[in-house]
């Protein structure tokens, strides 16, 4: 078997990671609140323990849309920084993630997404991320929502799609995101 064919560690961690992430936790399609901040001690309930007020952000719910080999991700350029994010937000109040989810990358993308399965749970900065698989979307990629209107020189929102070679040369948020998306653009070899 030539060498071409056998899977890097980076890609046998992803897989190993997302075997635990799967055993260990239900997928949270009917759960009120994130682990993380039910019981946590903070009267906001948002699971901003410890943090400033300046930095406090609610958990994330993101979305992986994958088309012809290629995966949606959100080309971010603010103040002279480029890094690249999965589509998705913040969840709101008595949202689920699945909830966020859907809801965010509607109104980011202008398409509608059905959920598959929570694929990992990752955390940036103290700040959770639940990301699902979009089992199939419908809708014509736009821009859209807050990111539109939020759009100037210094503060950029751009609508991507990256191959698995492109993901490898750019940043990404969370810095761990990128296991990940190796493992959902693996090449597929007959």
């Amino acid at each position: 078997m030539s060498r071409s064919y056998l899977p890097s560690l980076t890609a046998l961690a992803a897989r190993w990671g997302k075997w635990v992430a799967a055993w260990q936790s239900p997928v949270l399609l009917s759960v009120a609140n994130p682990p993380e901040t039910a019981g946590s001690g903070n009267p906001q309930g948002d699971g901003t323990v410890g943090l400033p007020p300046a930095t406090r952000r609610g958990p994330r719910a993101a979305v992986v849309i994958v088309q012809d080999g290629r995966l949606l991700m959100m080309q971010r350029i603010k103040n002279g920084k480029e890094y690249f994010v999965l589509p998705g937000g913040t969840i709101k109040a008595g949202e689920t993630p699945a909830m966020a989810c859907v809801r965010e990358t509607r109104e980011e993308t202008g398409l509608h997404i059905w959920l598959g399965e929570l694929q990992c749970q990752l955390e940036h900065k103290g700040r959770v991320e639940y990301v699902f698989l979009a089992s199939k979307f419908r809708g014509t990629l736009q821009l859209g929502g807050p990111e539109r209107e939020r759009m100037t020189p210094d503060n950029q929102y751009h609508l991507v799609w990256l191959d698995y070679a492109q993901l490898q040369r750019v940043k990404l948020r969370p810095k761990n995101l990128l296991v990940y998306c190796q493992e959902w653009l693996w090449p597929v070899r007959e």
